[in-house]
């Protein structure tokens, strides 16, 4: 039998594991067929991006096997994608993103409706993004889901490299200064150039926040208008505690 079921009624149930402000993620009917004569004409101008009457935000994608549907609510960091079958428009999956973390397991289904594919991400942080959003908006006074948009930039990343083995599940969080710590603010010395091939030109002064994904401890906070140096940093930082772990003597001296 096909295994479909209803956005809404999904997330009725678990989005609280997902979100704080569940009003900020968009949801869609999953037994209603995709328009494709809709989606192909809507496709082809504005770049492929459509705005409901609320400001709703449709960013149609076509792929090779899929058509795909980005839908974001004004000024939330919630992105909903969905995927369509190409021939019949029926549901095939899909998922919830937060800035650039996938928070919900990422689920595509095949012609019969038989899960193909599944993907969860959260399994490798204990301390979950939710709880990152308290801890920034207690420890710092920064709002992740309501400020998106709001300042010049701001960011949320998770990640893991499992072939190194001084690294560890992390966060990044990052933002612009407001203007009263940009009248303070003074580059981080601990904070070098980094490769002239990482340099895109001019940054923002940003407050850099690495979380430990595992217990949630702030394992660095460093401001610096070198985005890529202050990554750099950390790296370091994590390769020189985990040697002096092992062997004191043999810190390298970054």
């Amino acid at each position: 039998m096909r295994q479909l079921f209803i956005y809404p009624l999904f997330f009725l149930g678990c989005l609280l594991t997902y979100a704080q402000d569940i009003s900020l993620i968009p949801t869609v009917d999953t037994l209603q067929k995709l328009d494709i004569q809709w989606f192909k004409e809507n496709r082809s101008q504005n770049n492929g991006v459509v705005y409901l009457e609320d400001s709703t935000k449709i960013k149609l994608i076509q792929q090779t096997n899929q058509f795909r549907k980005d839908i974001k609510k004004k000024d939330s960091p919630y992105v909903l994608t969905i995927l369509y079958d190409k021939s019949s428009g029926e549901y095939r999956g899909g998922g919830v993103f937060f800035y650039n973390l996938r928070i919900s397991p990422w689920k595509v289904y095949d012609e019969t409706g038989k899960l193909k594919i599944y993907k969860n991400e959260n399994q490798d942080y204990p301390f979950t993004y939710t709880q990152v959003i308290d801890k920034i908006k207690k420890e710092y006074h920064v709002d992740l889901e309501k400020e998106f948009g709001k300042r010049q930039f701001i960011d949320l990343v998770r990640g893991w490299n499992k072939d190194d083995p001084y690294d560890y599940p992390k966060y990044m969080v990052s933002y612009s200064l407001d203007n009263m710590a940009l009248k303070n603010y003074l580059p981080d010395p601990r904070v070098k150039e980094a490769p002239e091939s990482y340099n895109y030109g001019y940054n923002p002064p940003q407050r850099f926040i690495f979380i430990n994904g595992r217990s949630g401890k702030i394992e660095l906070d460093i401001t610096t208008d070198k985005y890529y140096a202050a990554q750099e940093y950390y790296r370091n930082k994590i390769q020189r505690e985990k040697i002096a772990e092992n062997s004191p003597s043999k810190v390298p001296n970054y």
